[in-house]
């Protein structure tokens, strides 16, 4: 009984010993066996099918290439390309799951040959001589010398290899796909100028040292999906005519991809950049996405060029994002939704001027320390423009939700007091975006000002010097009538072609515009003919002019009509209807109404004015009121250094 309680005590710890192992993640692979000189010329010499093709099947073997006097080296690289070059057609290479001890020359396998025009060699068919003819076009007149490289017909398999020494592919043309899924390369690859003609496939792969893929061509996707770059990975000048996948890769050193060009998107969703990547002088012509991944070191992003989406949604930015001298088609723009500035040295830098318009966020919620990090951030570099690009986008978010809040509510929750109490709020602030962009838009507003000015001027012109219903009518001249009709069209031309070129919403700037011109001075207008004579002094002009002053001057706290008290009432006289230039001081008026400014101190006169006329001018002074507070808020927001009106 003692024993069977033993026994069964071991097989219980045994048992558990078992479970504790790992299991691997795909199954277990057979025993890997040493390759030797006769198991080679039997492996080339009996195909398998692989995928509908004639195969080599060199998997799941141990190839020791460590000795270049042994006999196996010697052999290694002229079995397989006999069996290649005697086939007549395509032939695979399978490597997988294989362990590669030593250097592995993959460029002396292969079919080389001169890529001249009719220097091909005979072993390939016609439609793979056409195939090869548009990855290398022949043009005789700059070629000098006729080129030469290492051309696989097969498809080339390295799936779960292990390559312990270096791997040399340079030059090297593949017309079917390279799959290298989960492979593991100890020491250095290099691929430089190889041409892929059909799909190339790393994921997974681990490239303990350099990896160079400079000056590359991809003709269809490839994918370095999970792989870890764990030395430099050198893509420059490289070409990828289909999507390029770089998903959840982790780029330890430096990441080249300098003078790159994708026509295809680029995905680098995910990635762990340890190192510094580099896109300088690259080409985009689709998206390029880096949608959650984390830049530890500077990313160089200057001089490129791109007509699409740059999505850098979410993405951690620990160093500097350099976006210098990069050209922007009208079609492109950079998302920075959730984009995070995770340490103090974190910064976006561009075009001055035109970063900012290109950065945009999808909605307010969940992005408000997003773009106050980027108002912050281009505060600090002292881009002002792009401050206030980021702040009016800003605004354009708060005014949507509001408007959703408003309009989208269920109708039992409408009316109540917080729903009212939105609506000043939205108007408001709908109302900063038109006139001025959110004071941001320094031009818009002039236009808005000079537009204000020349209406009302030739309101106050036309209730001044048009009486036609009295005893004398009172006609301006000709000559006036035309300097007058020519100036206020020249002027709200001006003001309004301002506005059409420098805003964004430019027709709802100008009916935001109309609506405080329009209805009520021409109402205003309409009952001031309407009731003809019904005061004293009817033959005479309402606007007096100070004549101690004739200097352009500020006048803030001035105020439209002249003291009643009679010692200052003296210093005042009419204005010269006679004169030829009259006409000036209907616009002097108006510009102190409106901007505040003057050449002369015009009011209007204290007796006998037409109530009508006199709200009409203090309609439009405190327009004025509003438009230089809007004006100088709009002044210390765009001008470096002046931040008289800027809380931040």
């Amino acid at each position: 009984m003692f024993a069977a309680k033993v026994v069964r005590f071991l097989v219980l710890v045994l048992l558990a010993v078992a479970l504790t192992i790992p299991l691997e993640a795909n199954a277990q692979t057979e025993q890997r066996s040493v390759l030797t000189t006769e198991m080679l010329r039997e492996r080339t010499a009996n195909l398998i099918q692989k995928e509908g093709r004639d195969t080599i099947d060199l998997s799941n073997l141990i190839i020791d290439l460590t000795d270049s006097e042994s006999e196996l080296d010697r052999q290694f690289y002229t079995e397989i390309n006999n069996a290649i070059g005697g086939a007549g057609k395509p032939i695979n290479l399978n490597f997988d799951s294989s362990l590669i001890r030593g250097d592995f020359q993959l460029d002396r396998l292969g079919i080389a040959s001169y890529l001249g025009e009719g220097a091909l060699s005979s072993l390939f068919s016609a439609a793979e001589q056409e195939q090869i003819a548009r990855y290398y076009p022949f043009k005789p007149e700059i070629t000098k010398q006729i080129p030469q490289t290492n051309i696989f017909r097969g498809s080339l398999y390295l799936n779960e290899a292990v390559f312990t020494g270096k791997v040399d592919g340079s030059n090297s043309l593949f017309l079917q796909p390279v799959t290298a899924r989960e492979a593991t390369f100890q020491q250095g690859v290099s691929l430089t100028k190889a041409i892929f003609g059909k799909a190339v496939d790393f994921s997974q792969t681990v490239f303990a040292q350099n990896l160079d893929l400079s000056q590359s061509h991809f003709f269809a996707s490839a994918k370095f999906k999970q792989v870890k770059f764990q030395g430099i990975a050198e893509f420059a000048r490289s070409q990828f005519e289909e999507t390029a996948e770089f998903e959840r890769t982790k780029f330890q050193q430096l990441a080249n991809f300098g003078r790159c060009i994708f026509m295809g998107s680029a995905n680098f969703r995910d990635d762990i950049y340890r190192d510094r990547p580099i896109f300088a002088k690259s080409k985009f012509f689709s998206a390029l996405m880096f949608n959650n991944s984390t830049f530890e070191r500077a990313i160089t992003l200057r001089d490129i060029y791109t007509n699409s989406l740059i999505d850098l949604q979410d993405v951690h930015l620990l160093d500097r994002m350099d976006f210098s001298n990069a050209f922007f088609t009208p079609t492109a723009k950079i998302n920075a939704s959730g984009l995070a500035f995770d340490a103090a040295e974190a910064k976006i830098t561009g075009q001055p001027g035109a970063i900012g318009q290109l950065l945009q966020v999808d909605r307010l919620k969940g992005n408000k320390n997003v773009l106050r990090n980027l108002i912050r951030n281009f505060r600090s570099l002292e881009q002002v423009a792009d401050a206030n690009a980021i702040e009016y986008q800003q605004e354009q978010l708060r005014a949507a939700q509001l408007s959703d809040r408003l309009f989208k509510l269920p109708w039992q929750r409408v009316f109540t007091w917080t729903w009212v109490g939105l609506i000043p709020q939205w108007l408001g602030l709908n109302l900063l975006l038109l006139l001025g962009d959110y004071g941001t838009n320094i031009n818009s507003i002039f236009g808005i000002g000079v537009i204000t000015t020349a209406f009302f001027s030739l309101l106050f012109w036309l209730v001044d010097r048009y009486r036609p219903k009295i005893s004398q009518p009172v006609i301006p001249t000709r000559y006036e009538i035309c300097v007058m009709s020519v100036s206020y069209l020249s002027l709200t031309a001006f003001g309004t072609i301002n506005i059409l070129l420098t805003t964004d919403r430019p027709w709802l700037t100008l009916i935001a515009v109309v609506v405080f011109l329009i209805p009520l001075p021409l109402t205003l207008i309409w009952l001031i003919y309407q009731r003809g004579r019904y005061h004293q002094l009817l033959n005479t002009t309402y606007f007096v002019q100070n004549g101690q002053y004739r200097e352009f001057r500020l006048l803030l706290g001035r105020l439209p009509v002249i003291p009643s008290f009679p010692f200052f009432r003296d210093r005042y006289a009419p204005i010269l209807w006679d004169k030829r230039w009259n006409w000036l001081n209907y616009y002097d008026f108006s510009l102190n109404n409106m901007f505040k400014l003057g050449f002369n101190d015009i009011r209007l006169r204290d007796r006998h004015l037409p109530g009508l006329i006199s709200f009409l001018v203090w309609y439009q002074w405190c327009l004025g009121v509003l438009y230089v507070v809007l004006l100088l808020w709009t002044l210390s927001r765009t001008i470096p250094g002046l931040n008289l009106l800027l809380y931040f």
